[in-house]
């Protein structure tokens, strides 16, 4: 494939997660779910371009993004912390991006999501009665739910903070510049007249 052609795909594609992703935050604030077709199209799409993009020896790039992506917020899923909806969009950008992007990418979405997190404990007052819950449990060894209306049991749409952790991650990458793209684009401008 032409390297100039594979450079345009890369920024159409990282345009493309974006997109995605953005309707992923809309559907997960509108309906509270991340529905599985899009988690699929997104994973799909991100497979079959590394495929199409990179060296033989290199396919495996989208698999092992997925793996890392799916293995580091699968703990949180277990434990009740977030939906697997998220779990499996942070596998899809896995297949984007890569497996030390998607890694970089998800710990900024947690440190996001955590501040988020302490946010709401601190607006609604209960800190106090968190800590102690919390500090019972730790030392009784046993769960403690936590009571209706509680802080603890509302829940935030965690696919804005996968969002924004991953657009922080391709902004500190410089894959936000769509460089080659910009530069074609600019290119065609000229050879028409229209810029100078």
């Amino acid at each position: 494939m032409n390297l100039m052609l594979a450079l345009y795909t890369y920024d159409i594609s990282t345009a493309l997660l974006i997109l995605v992703l953005m309707l992923a935050v809309i559907l997960d604030w509108r309906f509270n779910k991340i529905p599985n077709w899009l988690t699929l199209c997104l994973l799909g799409i991100g497979l079959a371009l590394n495929y199409l993009l990179l060296p033989t020896s290199a396919v495996h790039f989208g698999l092992q993004g997925v793996g890392i992506g799916l293995l580091f917020l699968l703990p949180f899923y277990l434990t009740g912390g977030m939906g697997a909806g998220d779990v499996k969009l942070m596998a899809a950008i896995g297949s984007f991006i890569g497996p030390s992007a998607v890694l970089m990418a998800a710990a900024f979405s947690l440190v996001i999501g955590g501040c988020v997190a302490v946010y709401m404990i601190l607006r609604s007052g209960e800190l106090v009665s968190l800590y102690r819950r919390y500090l019972v449990m730790v030392t009784t060894r046993t769960l403690i739910p936590a009571e209706v209306g509680s802080v603890a049991r509302r829940r935030f749409p965690f696919s804005l903070s996968i969002v924004l952790g991953t657009l922080i991650q391709l902004g500190l990458t410089g894959k936000l510049e769509f460089y080659h793209l910009t530069t074609q684009i600019g290119y065609q401008l000229q050879a028409l007249g229209v810029m100078q």
